[in-house]
């Protein structure tokens, strides 16, 4: 499921030092000049990246992060390649050097066969050697800091309630429920995530041809005991 309304209150419940932090992180493991970003979401890495002088084109399922990711980038004084895509089924005009898909998205492909679909499309839209980099939600994460998770917060401006039922190992359904009193507006929205082991995807990305596959946790070296894996991978 994409991201509707809640798009629009998406970035309030972000730190932009993550997105500064994985800025860092992705020139640090990659050299690149044009990237195509899936699930780029409002746009926080693309404008950056775009900024740098890089040629980005940034994807998403949901029209209305598309939108705020548009808006942004105006304001930005930015251009960006905005398009609406399915990660699991796209293809591209021509290939890229790097190919990101970051914020856990690949966890909201629910069955094997969508991320296989999707880490071949990244691989025939990369240019020879060229570089992927994306992120999963762990299994710790799903199975023991989401279990069963609650957060309630409210204030006179908004109510969010975020609540998290697992359904099985590693996969879980989020409720959200934003109430803004300033707009008299109610998000209410239900998404659902699964993730794998570490050494699925890898054998998932060795199947479809990537080489040099490494990860890291939260941009650090790699723990079992983490939130964030993130993977590094070339096209053979």
């Amino acid at each position: 499921m994409s991201y509707e309304n809640f798009a629009y209150y998406y970035d309030s419940l972000m730190e932009p030092q993550f997105y500064d932090d994985y800025h860092a992180f992705i020139y640090k493991h990659c050299q690149f000049n044009e990237v195509l970003e899936l699930g780029c979401g409002t746009g926080e890495i693309a404008i950056r990246l775009s900024k740098d002088g890089k040629h980005v084109f940034a994807s998403d399922l949901s029209l209305d992060m598309l939108e705020v990711a548009k808006q942004k980038a105006m304001a930005e004084n930015v251009n960006l390649i905005l398009q609406r895509v399915d990660m699991s089924d796209f293809s591209t005009s021509h290939q890229v050097d790097l190919v990101l898909c970051l914020c856990d998205s690949i966890n909201y492909l629910l069955n094997p066969e969508d991320v296989l679909k999707t880490f071949q499309n990244v691989y025939s839209s990369l240019k020879d050697n060229g570089t992927f980099i994306f992120d999963i939600d762990s299994l710790y994460k799903m199975n023991v800091i989401l279990k069963n998770y609650h957060e309630d917060e409210e204030d006179e401006e908004f109510s969010f309630h975020w609540h998290v039922e697992t359904l099985e190992d590693g996969y879980v359904h989020h409720h959200l429920r934003i109430e803004d009193k300033i707009e008299n507006e109610i998000v209410d929205e239900n998404h659902f995530q699964k993730t794998y082991t570490v050494s699925q995807y890898v054998y998932w990305l060795n199947e479809i041809g990537f080489i040099d596959i490494k990860y890291y946790s939260d941009f650090e070296e790699y723990h079992e005991d983490c939130e964030r894996i993130i993977f590094v991978c070339r096209k053979g």
